[in-house]
């Protein structure tokens, strides 16, 4: 009877322990592609439509970014990606920061930030930065993609908006995508990780 005491006791402490383990974050070592961005050369990207000098001959193989990344778990379906701080410069195109959690659901999280600023009353400028990051899965190996939209717009107020070389230095709109591949990495009870290696 003492056994089969010990036996069931040992059993709802395994499964309290595996119960708990659920709630642990996916922590995961990430390799980014970001030649599409450091190598772009659509004029459309750059102030005026102009690529600057150079710009077409630049060509990479195999560099890669790391990073480290978290996925935790929300309530019900939400889960919530953790790319600590980051920024992309799509050619001349208004800058993506992110540095806050993104929320999403089921292997996708996409963030949206729209700004508008009112130059007196002669005309507003408009930014909308945008990132939408696809995990194929969960797996000990994920592979996925980065979608990053920047885009400007001038709003005619009392008067024209500026052109040339007198507009803003992220006058311009683009998107770019890129590839990522992960490695899970085991976390225990007191993982501690860090966002920003």
């Amino acid at each position: 009877m003492r056994s089969m005491k010990l036996v069931a006791l040992s059993a709802l402490s395994l499964l309290a322990l595996v119960g708990c383990n659920q709630g642990q974050p996916r922590i995961y070592r990430v390799a980014i592609d970001e030649t599409p961005v450091r190598t772009i050369a659509v004029p459309s990207c750059f102030r005026n439509n102009n690529l600057p000098a150079g710009r077409g001959n630049i060509t990479e193989q195999s560099y890669r970014s790391e990073d480290e990344w978290v996925i935790w778990a929300g309530v019900d379906q939400t889960e919530y990606l953790d790319l600590g701080t980051q920024t992309w410069n799509l050619g001349d195109a208004p800058t993506i920061r992110v540095n806050d959690l993104i929320e999403g659901t089921d292997k996708n999280f996409a963030a949206l930030r729209n700004e508008q600023k009112p130059i007196g009353t002669d005309y507003t400028e408009a930014r909308q930065t945008q990132i939408a990051v696809k995990f194929n899965d969960y797996s000990f190996a994920p592979t996925g993609t980065i979608n990053l939209n920047a885009q400007y717009a001038c709003i005619r107020g009392m008067i024209d908006c500026p052109t040339g070389n007198a507009s803003p230095a992220d006058a311009a709109s683009c998107t770019s995508q890129v590839n990522f591949v992960a490695r899970r990495i085991e976390a225990q009870h007191l993982t501690v990780y860090n966002n920003n290696p």
